[in-house]
C-alpha cells in the first residue's frame, strides 16, 4: 500500500492543526485582496485552493480572526438580496499577513526536505 492508496477520511483522522493554520492563512489572503461576505471567500477557497470547507468553519475562523483584531466587518444591505457581512483586513491584519507568509516560506524548505526520497 503507498500513501496514496491512504485517505484521511478512510484513517479517520482529524484535521491536521497544519492545516487549520493554513486555511486561517488562505481566508486573510483572499481578504486581503478585497472585501468579502463568508460566501465568495468559500467559493475563491474551492476554486483557488481546492479547500472544499463547510462554510460553518469558515464563519468559525472569520470570527475568531474577528475577534483577534485581525479582520474587521460591516454590514452590506444591498437594495434587494440578503444583508451580508463583509470581511476586510485590518493592520494587524497586514502584519500578520506578513509574518503567516514569512513562516510558509520556512515550512515549505521543511517541507521538501521532508518529502525528498533521499531523507
Amino acid at each position: 500500500m503507498t500513501s496514496d492508496d491512504l485517505q484521511d477520511q478512510d484513517l479517520n483522522l482529524p484535521v491536521e492543526p497544519l492545516f487549520k493554520g493554513i486555511l486561517s492563512i488562505a481566508i486573510i489572503n483572499i481578504i486581503n485582496r478585497k472585501p468579502m461576505h463568508g460566501g465568495e471567500i468559500s467559493q475563491v477557497l474551492r476554486e483557488k485552493f481546492q479547500i472544499d470547507t463547510p462554510r460553518a468553519i469558515i464563519y468559525v475562523v472569520l470570527r475568531k480572526m474577528e475577534a483577534d483584531g485581525l479582520l474587521v466587518s460591516n454590514w452590506h444591505i444591498p437594495e434587494s438580496g440578503p444583508a451580508r457581512r463583509m470581511y476586510q483586513i485590518s493592520e494587524e491584519g497586514l502584519q500578520y499577513l506578513k509574518y503567516a507568509r514569512d513562516r510558509l516560506k520556512r515550512s515549505n524548505e521543511i517541507i521538501k526536505i521532508l518529502l525528498d526520497e533521499k531523507f
